[in-house]
């Protein structure tokens, strides 16, 4: 394994690690921002995918943080949520030996996922999950600003990431087509690749990108963006993934 590989792999499993501690590292977090803010912050990302090429597929937004109980009731404050959200009533489950209130709602072209988990005595780790098609994209911008407000004002100490994914058939290389991201992505947006790693089917770079709003400390610098094109064989089709600031979805 080379050192480049090396790195991209260390970048992409420092976002998973993240994921589960909480996104401590830059990210917005409703306890810093209204929702105003993280609407804004949301549309403005959503404007610089926009210039990849390809239709959009999958839109994907993670609300993720710790909750202290204080004396409340978990699962009360879980129904809470699920409800602002107009999803269906919580069930409470055991997963390794930790309590877990779940509710989920799928349709056509939004799905919503809340994970309310035990950490250990009176500390939660609560996780929402906004996944759309291009067709449930303003719903989702409308229900990601809606959590910004909601998780606020139960107490969970909330940060947020986004992932988006559009495809194409092309009869490009990934690396053609990485370039070509770039090109259009660099016209309203200065950026500088930090990460790089390509085999085969697939090339993926991380990006300090200063303009854009969610960010990641590794080793020495920012990372603000990665993206990921990817050759899939039995689709015969390219996807393009762009994460802010990491990608957290299969790509």
């Amino acid at each position: 394994m080379t050192m480049l590989r090396a790195g991209m792999i260390a970048i992409v499993v420092l976002g998973a690690v993240l994921v589960l501690a909480g996104w401590r590292y830059g990210a917005v977090q409703t306890t810093r921002y209204d929702s105003r803010e993280a609407e804004e912050a949301l549309r403005s990302l959503l404007t610089v995918s926009d210039q990849a090429p390809g239709t959009l597929d999958k839109l994907v937004v993670k609300w993720q943080g710790d909750w202290t109980a204080n004396g409340e009731n978990p699962e009360v404050i879980a129904a809470q949520i699920a409800d602002q959200l107009n999803m269906p009533a919580v069930n409470k489950l055991v997963e390794n030996g930790h309590t877990v209130y779940r509710s989920v709602r799928d349709s056509e072209s939004l799905n919503l996922r809340l994970n309310m988990m035990e950490r250990q005595a009176e500390q939660w780790y609560v996780v929402v999950q906004l996944d759309s098609s291009a067709a449930g994209r303003e719903q989702l911008v409308r229900l990601h600003k809606l959590c910004a407000e909601l998780l606020k004002s139960v107490g969970v100490q909330a940060q947020w990431n986004t992932a988006v994914q559009r495809s194409l058939h092309s009869e490009k290389s990934v690396n053609q087509l990485l370039k070509l991201t770039e090109e259009r992505l660099a016209r309203d947006l200065s950026m500088q690749a930090k990460e790089r790693y390509t085999d085969a089917t697939t090339a993926a770079v991380s990006y300090e990108a200063p303009k854009l709003p969610l960010s990641i400390q590794s080793g020495e610098h920012q990372v603000h963006m990665q993206m990921a094109v990817h050759e899939d064989g039995e689709k015969q089709d390219t996807r393009i993934t762009l994460g802010f600031p990491l990608i957290t979805i299969e790509y």
